[in-house]
């Protein structure tokens, strides 16, 4: 009985690192995506200010327009293939530009579009400059002086882009060792973690059929593997309790068997010494015959209280049957041996009662119980059978005036071969109440004894009704 525990520690690493690196992969993404959105739109929003200080420097002089070229050449603008670009279209002509877009007349209209806004009239492109350098463009539309005019402005992104690379690669360097980092580290509480269970399957391997008394000492484990020790020790002396009952049952079937298989092989021998009569051969067969019924009668009740204990007396197959049916049907299968004895039984049936069971098991149980009352009464007595019902339970009584039990025996009566001292000169197999019992608790039910020697004996018989009668 291996546990798994190197295949769930592989499970749990693979998992956990598979989870916890997808988590750092989305939000290092994010993160760039974030930084890079962040970058250009700085760029953007500086060339939206370059534009309405553009703007700000056009005016009119003698019905012409003009521009304050000295404030614009000064600085950047003025340094050919500087990354820093700009130009005025004033009703289709070029009213001024940088010194690199004038001589090589570049064309600042293409490129693929960043942001937009139609409000503002304004659009902001990457385009490439004439330094065959990636560019950002901003292009504003508007009248001035009731003449279309268009006003650019541009910046070299060659910088930002490779301070975006930069951290990219940074970025990726970063998610790789905290993938390698976390691997380890989770590779090394996996392994801890699941230590204790490793070593609580290796004490498992240890205990056999054997060693089936052995026990796992809860206080000596941790904690997560607590409940899992007490689950355990429970199952043991679950299953320790079925092998020692199983062992019981095979010696005492081997003891019970024993004596008529002793007493069929004493009459064979007898016979066979010398020559008989046909009336000593017609008895001793008669003895070989009640003893041999005596065995088929035991081997009957151990191969009843085998199907029992494998569950084939399963409430899936449960119909409603009338309680007082089963106890009738059980009376009339004791009827001959009440005659006998004289015994009257006096039964006390209320309005039926409807139980959901097995109607051939049930009166099985009454007809052992009324079969123990006739057996054990003095001749000439009385059984009673009272049956009551209270919360959805029906309770049936089968008392006695024979010769009663002993505290020590009440205890144990229902044990598998058990006989009292009253039961031991009585033919019986010791059977019959644990086949009882286990079938009261097949059917939800319970089944319970009072008793005093000399006066008697009660036994209690308290099983759950169906739910609604017959109809």
């Amino acid at each position: 009985m291996k546990l798994g525990a190197g295949s769930i520690k592989g499970r749990l690493f693979f998992w956990s690192l598979l989870i916890t690196s997808s988590v750092l992969i989305v939000l290092g993404i994010s993160l760039f995506l974030g930084i890079q959105k962040s970058i250009l739109h700085s760029v953007a929003n500086g060339l939206h200010s370059k534009i309405q200080i553009l703007k700000g420097l056009l005016h009119e002089e003698h019905g012409m327009v003009e521009m304050e070229l000295a404030e614009v050449v000064s600085g950047e603008y003025s340094v050919p293939r500087s990354g820093h670009y700009y130009k005025i279209v004033f009703d289709g002509d070029v009213l001024a530009a940088s010194p690199s877009l004038m001589e090589e007349d570049f064309d600042l209209d293409s490129g693929a579009t960043f942001s937009q806004d139609h409000e503002l009239h304004e659009k902001v492109y990457v385009s490439q400059g004439p330094a065959i350098e990636e560019i950002m463009v901003a292009r504003h539309d508007f009248l001035l002086f009731g003449k279309a005019t268009v006003v650019y402005a541009a910046q070299s992104i060659e910088e930002s882009l490779q301070m975006i690379s930069r951290f990219r690669t940074v970025l990726f360097i970063a998610i790789s060792l905290n993938i390698v980092v976390l691997a380890f580290a989770g590779f090394w509480i996996a392994r801890r973690s699941l230590s204790p269970l490793a070593g609580f399957s290796d004490r498992i391997e240890k205990i056999t059929h054997k060693t089936m008394g052995e026990r796992i000492d809860p206080e000596f484990q941790v904690e997560e593997v607590r409940n899992v020790a007490r689950s355990f020790n429970a199952m043991l002396d679950r299953l320790q309790a079925a092998f020692d009952s199983e062992k019981r049952l095979v010696a005492d079937a081997s003891h019970e068997l024993k004596t008529p298989l002793s007493v069929i092989r004493a009459q064979c021998d007898v016979l066979l010494q010398r020559q008989r009569t046909k009336e000593e051969y017609e008895g001793a067969l008669n003895r070989i015959k009640a003893t041999s019924d005596t065995m088929k009668k035991l081997i009957d009740d151990m191969l009843s209280l085998t199907r029992l204990d494998s569950g084939s007396l399963s409430s899936a197959r449960f119909t409603e049957v009338s309680l007082g049916e089963c106890i009738e049907k059980a009376v009339k299968f004791t009827e001959f041996m009440a005659e006998e004895k004289k015994i009257h039984i006096n039964k006390d049936l209320p309005e039926d009662i409807f139980i959901r069971g097995d109607n051939n098991a049930l009166t099985e149980v009454f007809m052992n119980i009324i079969e123990n009352a006739v057996k054990y009464s003095p001749a000439e007595n009385t059984v009673e059978i009272i049956v009551s019902s209270e919360a959805r339970e029906a309770t049936v009584e089968i008392r006695d005036n024979g010769t009663g039990m002993k505290p020590e025996d009440t205890d144990r009566v229902f044990d598998r071969f058990y006989r009292g001292d009253a039961a031991r000169n009585l033919p019986g197999t010791g059977l019959g109440l644990s086949i009882a019992k286990a079938i009261a608790e097949a059917h939800g039910g319970r089944i319970s004894v009072k008793s005093e020697l000399g006066h008697g004996s009660s036994f209690f018989i308290t099983l759950p009704m169906a739910n609604s009668p017959v109809i």
